[in-house]
């Protein structure tokens, strides 16, 4: 199971996708943004005007899942393509934002990823030891550090 934090946006990837834990979510007002599967079957209510001129070539409100597996709550279903023109669909619970904001919510999830293969290789950071952002931020700065000491008196003889 995922850590969740409400008040911001929790981009998932396409491998999580857990009917009951995302009506939870929306129960508990937790924005969730998800890259959906080809295979995900979806019940179509209603079909959301897009701009012909945008990225954007589908925005719907839909239900995930079908007959007893179904959500309760409706989401919302976006498609468009990536940067080299393949097709994708996210499915999200937030309704505030545009659907070409949403696309780059999810876009934007993959500029993170460089960081935390360097942190990952470098720093030798497996997983984290506490969830909370203190345990996160002095993990990090501890296994910075530790690097720099390391590795800074050998950076003169490069």
């Amino acid at each position: 199971m995922p850590t969740v934090f409400k008040g911001y946006i929790n981009v998932f990837d396409r491998g999580y996708l857990d009917h009951k834990q995302f009506d939870q979510y929306c129960d508990n007002q937790i924005l969730f943004v998800i890259r959906l599967k080809e295979n995900a079957i979806i019940e179509e209510m209603t079909e959301l005007d897009v701009n012909p001129e945008s990225p954007i070539k589908r925005d719907a409100i839909v239900f995930l899942g079908k007959n007893n597996q179904r959500m309760k709550h409706p989401l919302r279903l976006i498609e468009t393509e990536d940067t080299e023109g393949n097709p994708f669909r996210i499915l999200t619970n937030v309704t505030v934002f545009t659907a070409v904001e949403l696309a780059d919510v999810y876009r934007h999830r993959w500029k993170n990823e460089p960081f935390f293969k360097w942190i990952k290789h470098h720093l030798k950071v497996k997983h984290f030891f506490g969830n909370g952002d203190q345990a996160i931020e002095n993990q990090f700065y501890i296994a910075l550090i530790t690097f720099c000491v390391l590795i800074g008196p050998a950076i003169k003889y490069l």
